[in-house]
């Protein structure tokens, strides 16, 4: 009997499929991208483009090799600006969340996950004219925010979240954490009276410091809210009293 050899092309779309889908997104793109019009439209599907994960703690491996140049200037320059229009969902590490922004449009995109977030990169989001005027303020509707608190103040956290509503005013769902690579915590705030209104937030999660907070974020600036998940630090009475505009 006669050995036969069956290359990977000879497989039907199904199997390969089946067979990426055991894949990280990230590595398939990589790896398939450019490599003829067949595996294109394989590797185009919504399964491997509708939610990209460039943070470096992912089981992605080749995310850790991401500060290589190859690597870097690869997904920048030609794969990003390839799939643009499909991809809806973005993960994004602090170290490269401007390049990667930067790369392409993404008229779909209306999810951003920003992890380990600094102070410098947190000044970045707001002073972006072509992020902040475009993507931010007209897509952006639900968005994860994860600070580093060994590398940021108390008041690099207030400005960031008093300085969100301005710039994501579609927001629906805003959900705060405080970044590490093996746990994943609710972020802490600590003032008195934070300067938040949004018309249109459905889900909030965060993790305030005291209870009157609380209250300060249930005192009517946020009338379409549904889903509260608040964390508090201490559960003392508040020393002021607080005028609530709804019930």
């Amino acid at each position: 009997m006669k050995h036969s050899c069956v290359e990977w092309n000879d497989l039907p779309d199904e199997i390969l499929l089946i067979i990426f889908k055991n894949l990280d997104n990230l590595e398939v793109l990589y790896s398939f991208e450019g490599v003829n019009e067949r595996l294109n439209k394989i590797i185009h599907d919504p399964i491997f483009t509708r939610h990209l994960n460039f943070l470096k703690w992912s089981s992605n491996k080749l995310m850790n090799k991401f500060s290589s140049n190859v690597i870097h200037d690869r997904f920048c320059l030609q794969i990003l600006p390839e799939i643009s229009t499909k991809i809806k969902w973005l993960d994004l590490e602090s170290s490269s969340m401007k390049y990667i922004l930067h790369a392409a449009d993404y008229p779909n995109l209306f999810g951003l996950g920003v992890y380990n977030i600094e102070k410098q990169t947190a000044g970045y989001l707001f002073t972006d004219e072509r992020l902040s005027s475009g993507i931010f303020k007209n897509q952006i509707t639900t968005l994860v925010i994860a600070i580093d608190p060994c590398r940021n103040d108390l008041s690099t956290m207030e400005k960031l979240c008093n300085h969100i509503f301005t710039v994501f005013i579609n927001l629906t769902h805003l959900i705060f954490y405080e970044s590490s690579y093996k746990n994943t915590v609710r972020l802490l705030f600590e003032f008195s009276s934070p300067k938040l209104y949004s018309s249109t937030l459905r889900v909030l999660n965060i993790k305030v410091q005291s209870f009157h907070i609380c209250l300060y974020l249930l005192d009517g600036r946020f009338n379409p809210l549904h889903t509260f998940s608040i964390e508090l630090a201490n559960i003392n009475r508040p020393g002021e009293e607080i005028e609530n505009q709804i019930k």
